[in-house]
């Protein structure tokens, strides 16, 4: 499956101030899985709002999966949270923020007593500026050989941002 197809972006003015302008970005960073379905996306992999101030940047749900589609770390807990926090770091980066940006992140696990056991690896990524989290433990992720799934919100100056595209609409 091809993650180079393009993601249309949106520009919305905001009415009560005409000098406020909210800019929207999906976009699909290149080198990442994308999963798609007869050539299009299911999900915008990664959306930045671009306001004068600040911008909000949400990453879609990261699994510990290669740009090939193969699963890593199988039966490995630890091993898939390191290329899940991986993954968030390069999606970050593609755009301008880092992880030290994340404010938020929903962890959904298959497992919750093997993943605090292990959930020491995270600080090996969140180690400067720890986010909100909230952990799930559900029944099932997109492949059943995944055991850990990370979406994460960060927040960055506007001037930071890369590779967004030209905004349409």
């Amino acid at each position: 499956m091809s993650n180079l197809l393009e993601l249309k972006s949106s520009r919305y003015l905001v009415k009560k101030d005409p000098h406020e302008m909210i800019e929207r970005f999906n976009i699909a960073p290149p080198g990442m899985f994308n999963r798609q379905v007869d050539g299009k996306f299911l999900f915008s992999p990664l959306v930045v709002v671009r306001l004068t101030d600040h911008a909000m940047i949400y990453v879609a749900g990261k699994t510990p999966i290669f740009a090939d589609g193969k699963i890593a770390c199988v039966g490995d807990l630890r091993g898939q949270i390191a290329k899940v926090c991986e993954n968030i770091r390069d999606t970050l980066d593609y755009v301008g923020a880092t992880l030290d940006d994340v404010v938020r992140t929903v962890t959904y696990v298959r497992d919750i007593k093997a993943y605090y056991a292990v959930a020491d690896e995270r600080y090996k990524y969140f180690s400067n500026l720890l986010p909100t989290s909230t952990a799930l433990e559900i029944s099932a992720l997109a492949h059943p050989d995944m055991l850990v799934e990370i979406e994460v919100e960060a927040v960055v100056a506007p001037e930071r941002l890369k590779n967004l595209g030209d905004p349409v609409g």
